[in-house]
């Protein structure tokens, strides 16, 4: 069985939706249990937006081969400005890439603030996430994958429901041969989808698709086989014909055939 790195061909595509569902209102609005929580919207700013655009240029730079150059440059340069900014805020800090993942996120710390009795949270935007996903993107490709762990892991940090930063989690633990994590990462990607501002239905789609490939993946790893077997049939379910699928499907036909 041969592992294509599959997610990167949806990468400009998904930075393409995230830029154009920043566009909502500022808004500084006040939990009604208390008047101590204060959850703030900030995403659409100049600032914000042009951090956005820095971050996917940097990705274009990654996909023409100009990885240390694009994770050195731009890409630090927006993590820095936010670490400067928000590293040490006593506030509960997101970095959502729409409205609909943000307000999630805002509302869940207000529910945890009425136990707590007080407590601030603010989303700054797409871009913060977005530059530490690029950065362990970037080092994915160039098989540096600890260090793409700790990039990817600092995203979901920021956007816990964003189904590509897991996504590309799970991939980096399978190149570290570390399956059961990865099986639980993409286990859990069809339920972020729903938050996915500006996705398309085909897109979504898509994605469905690929956690079920990778989750086949990481079962035959595990010689878990009927449910590798029953993840990769999903896909095709989804996708009628989809060829990598197949190809998987009957590389565990001839595994039996076998006797494994």
């Amino acid at each position: 069985m041969v592992m294509v790195k599959e997610w990167r061909h949806a990468v400009t595509v998904c930075l393409v939706f995230a830029m154009g569902t920043v566009a909502v209102q500022p808004i500084d609005a006040t939990d009604v249990a208390e008047a101590t929580h204060k959850l703030t919207v900030a995403s659409d700013t100049p600032p914000s937006q042009a951090d956005v655009k820095e971050v996917a240029d940097a990705v274009l730079d990654i996909r023409a081969g100009k990885i240390q150059r694009a994770i050195d440059g731009p890409l630090t340069d927006v993590v820095n400005r936010y670490e400067k900014q928000y590293g040490n805020s006593s506030d509960v800090v997101f970095s959502a890439r729409g409205p609909v993942q943000g307000l999630l996120y805002l509302a869940t710390t207000a529910s945890n603030h009425a136990f707590k009795g007080s407590g601030n949270a603010v989303d700054v935007g797409p871009a913060w996430s977005m530059a530490y996903w690029a950065r362990g993107y970037g080092y994915s490709e160039m098989n540096r994958y600890p260090e793409a762990e700790a990039e990817l892991k600092k995203a979901l940090a920021l956007s816990p429901r964003d189904a590509q930063y897991a996504s590309e989690l799970a991939y980096v633990y399978q190149m570290q041969k570390r399956f059961s994590e990865s099986l639980a990462l993409f286990e859990g990607v069809n339920a972020m989808l729903d938050t996915m501002d500006g996705w398309t239905d085909a897109a979504k789609t898509e994605y469905r698709c690929k956690a079920l490939r990778g989750q086949g993946y990481d079962l035959v790893e595990l010689k878990r086989y009927d449910e590798a077997q029953a993840a990769y049939s999903a896909c095709v379910a989804l996708i009628p014909g989809e060829p990598k699928s197949l190809a998987e499907l009957e590389y565990i036909k001839s595994v039996r055939a076998k006797g494994g």
